[in-house]
Order: structure tokens, then sequence, then C-alpha cells
């Protein structure tokens, strides 16, 4: 059937880079609370942002990508 061969590939999943995240912070000047509100985010979620790879929902990698210039590919990692 067509399209049978793409369901048997592995999927990767793409994931927030928290290097990206941390450096993005460090530019901005303004303080995790404050970026995260602009954000609207928790400053905790921020946080944890910050400390490693992780999901995110595609409306908050557009609202970072907006705010820090960068794009939102240049803000992800591919995980297998």
């Amino acid at each position: 059937k067509k399209g049978e061969g793409f369901m048997k590939k592995k999927v990767k999943k793409a994931l927030l880079n928290h290097e990206k995240i941390a450096e993005i912070v460090k530019e901005s000047g303004l303080t995790q609370e404050e970026l995260a509100k602009i954000w609207g985010i928790t400053d905790r979620y921020l946080r944890n942002l910050k400390s490693k790879d992780a999901d995110i929902s595609l409306s908050l990698a557009y609202i970072i990508s907006e705010y820090s210039g960068k794009s939102i590919n240049s803000l992800l990692t591919i995980n297998a």
C-alpha cells in the first residue's frame, strides 16, 4: 500500500536545545522571571528548558523564535 514504507521508518524526535535557550536567556539581559513572563511560561519551566532538551509546543517554539530572531530549526535538536 502507498505510504507503508514511510510508517516503518524510525521516527526522529525534535526537542528544544537547552544550550540554545540558555544562550538566549543570557543574551536577553533580562532575569529568567522577566523572560518567562514575556514568553507566557513559568520561571520554573524556563529553568527546566535551560537544563535539558525538552519537548515543547510549536507555539512556544514560535514565540521564542520571534523573540530571539533565531529560526525554529536552529532552536531544535533531533534525536533518533
